[in-house]
Formats: C-alpha cells, structure tokens, sequence
C-alpha cells in the first residue's frame, strides 16, 4: 500500500509543498499517510495495484490507482483537478484518465 501512495500525485504533491531541494527522511516521516485502517478495501486495492503496476505498466491501473489514493484522501473534484495541474510535465492524456478514474470512482460510491 505504502509503494502506491508514494506513488501517486496526490503525495508527490505533499512532498513538494515541504521540499527546499531534497527529499530527506524527516520530509517523509511527516508526511500524513492513511493507514489501513482509515479505508480497508482501498488499502488492500492500491496494495494490489501497486504490486501489478510494478511488473507490467498499465494505463487503467495507474488511473485507478490516483483515483483511490485521491479519494482516501478525501480530495474534492476541485482539488483533485488542481494537483492534477500542478504536473505539467505528465502527458495530459494520463491526468484526464486519473480524472476520469476519479469521477468514475465518487460516482460509484454516491450509489
């Protein structure tokens, strides 16, 4: 689970709103991370994803998996929209399939 947090956007973002020029262990030790008792069933799916994102890239699993981590931090669509912003760097394409994966998601759980 740990692996899929730390590699999403949402806390790739934290970090960088506490980062001069480096990643120290400090940076990391504060970072407020979910356990696996704040969501059961999303723990154990980024756990999953994370393990199948390892071995074999896949567009719909990294979507799925900035979808979960944003909505375990309980990021509106609105914040969620402007971390995705802060990525320039990243194809647009992947950002609008997390966004997407979001959306699918929150509508899945209003149900």
């Amino acid at each position: 689970m740990l692996a899929g947090l730390l590699n999403s956007f949402v806390v790739n973002y934290l970090v960088r709103l506490r980062v001069t020029t480096h990643v120290t262990a400090s940076v990391v030790e504060r970072l407020p991370v979910p356990t696996r008792a704040d969501a059961p069933s999303a723990a154990r799916e980024i756990a999953v994803l994370a393990r199948r994102l390892a071995r074999h890239r896949d567009v719909g699993d990294e979507a799925r998996l900035q979808a979960l981590v944003a909505r375990l931090y309980q990021l509106t669509a609105e914040e969620f929209a402007y971390v995705l912003s802060t990525f320039p760097l990243v194809p647009e394409a992947v950002r609008a399939s997390a966004f997407a994966a979001f959306a699918t998601e929150a509508q899945r759980t209003q149900r």
